[in-house]
């Protein structure tokens, strides 16, 4: 049930900042649920769903009203297609089965697969879209509801909006990386984030004809990340992301490939910048009965920047962990840790190895891709989830001990540079 509030919610600046483990005073009456998700993104969206389609009373909240845009390339590879049960057709806008790529500006060349890699949309579509398919379910959707404040009595968590509380044994922190869960509980992701900045450019049926089926990639021009041409239905999606200390060069850099694919940067339009959380390995999800997905977990895979793929996975894990607790089969949350980890642990790291090597040595690995044939086909298979990035790293045999020292070198190297500079804020999103 979508009920929607359009209240102004109060900004995440404005929001408490501790996480209180006493209840706090109100003057409204309390309204129960089983669990109660803060954020309507993808990640939400999936817990909640689930969660209301096997019985449980479900309250998701969003600060947002619906539908709302978030600044997001976009792009659902193939492997997030199918960790998620919903057919997205009615939200898709283009399919993708190939690539224009480049390196630095130089080299373009284009591959293409007969097999689809990914499925186009824009968040205000996917979003509203998912959370549409969570009331049907049966949860209880109140957009325009910013939480405000979050206690803990020891039994039940109770969330304050704007001038409501509700209270649940479980809650699921859904509300990206500047969220309010994430921030009251103390479990922002300590470790460092990427920046992107994108923009809108308007498509003619030129553009469309040329585009329609292809996205563009320029690696090894940005430190810690990439260019990128993503298409829509009605413009084409084009943006950098890179290391946090890139963040002052990202309009030029934007201009310079927007110009590179034959476009006038005069024309992008809805510039937006957002940051994206890069999980540090260990770091807790679960405090209490609370328990973090997608972007708020940090769940970004380091090297295609991708989300969607871990909002989907995160958001079943943390509903099955909450389902096995209302039923009493467990007395605790903490497996959903676990379960997060034995299925993205390695992945993420493996990513993270494998961006460290390729950032070293893009023009070669650009090269690559282009003339050795058996680099295509696994990067085919990894985006359609048919390979994992462990078992492309594992490919190499012996080999992948020397690479792996490598590139743990390489972090180390990049993280302790990091350190030694001013970290540059820019607004993110779920």
């Amino acid at each position: 049930m979508w009920l929607p509030n359009h209240a102004i919610s109060l900004e995440p600046s404005h929001a408490a900042d501790a996480y209180r483990w006493e209840p706090f005073s109100y003057t409204t009456g309390v309204t129960s649920y089983d669990v109660i998700v803060a954020g309507a993104g993808p990640s939400g969206s999936t817990a909640a769903r689930l969660l209301a389609r096997d019985g449980a009373r479900v309250l998701m909240l969003d600060k947002a009203t619906f539908p709302r845009d978030k600044p997001c390339g976009g792009g659902i590879t193939f492997r997030a297609d199918d960790a998620n049960d919903l057919d997205l057709s009615p939200v898709t806008e283009r399919e993708i089965y190939g690539g224009r790529f480049s390196s630095d500006l130089k080299r373009p060349f284009t591959r293409t697969n007969d097999m689809r890699l990914a499925r186009m949309t824009q968040r205000w579509r996917l979003d509203a879209y998912l959370a549409e398919q969570a009331a049907a379910a049966g949860a209880e959707f109140r957009d325009g509801l910013g939480v405000r404040e979050i206690s803990f009595d020891g039994r039940k968590t109770r969330v304050a909006t704007n001038g409501d509380v509700y209270e649940a044994p479980i809650l699921i922190g859904a509300d990206g990386v500047n969220g309010m869960t994430s921030r009251s509980l103390g479990l922002q992701p300590a470790g460092e984030h990427a920046v992107a900045l994108e923009a809108n450019y308007p498509i003619t049926d030129a553009l469309a004809e040329e585009w329609g089926h292809l996205i563009g990639l320029d690696l090894g021009g940005t430190p810690g990340g990439y260019c990128w041409v993503f298409p829509k239905g009605d413009h084409l999606n084009i943006g950098v992301g890179g290391w946090t200390n890139i963040g002052p060069e990202l309009r030029p850099r934007l201009d310079a490939y927007t110009r590179f694919v034959g476009l006038d940067p005069a024309k992008l339009e809805g510039h937006r910048g957002y940051r994206l959380p890069l999980r540090r390995e260990g770091e807790p999800v679960v405090r209490g009965n609370t328990m973090l997905v997608g972007d708020a977990a940090a769940l970004v895979d380091p090297l295609s920047g991708e989300g969607i793929w871990a909002a989907f996975v995160s958001g079943r894990l943390a509903a099955e962990e909450a389902a096995k607790y209302l039923s009493g089969g467990i007395g605790n949350l903490t497996g959903y840790q676990r379960s997060l980890e034995r299925v993205m642990h390695d992945e993420i790291i493996a990513s993270r190895r494998l961006m460290g090597m390729l950032q070293r040595l893009p023009p070669i690995a650009v090269m690559v891709m282009k003339h050795y044939d058996p680099l295509w086909r696994a990067l085919i298979q990894i985006i359609r989830g048919d390979l994992t990035y462990p078992e492309l790293m594992r490919r190499l045999g012996p080999l992948r001990h020397v690479t792996n020292r490598w590139a743990d070198w390489e972090i180390a190297r990049h993280e302790s540079t990091l350190r030694a500079q001013p970290r540059i804020d820019i607004d993110g999103g779920d």
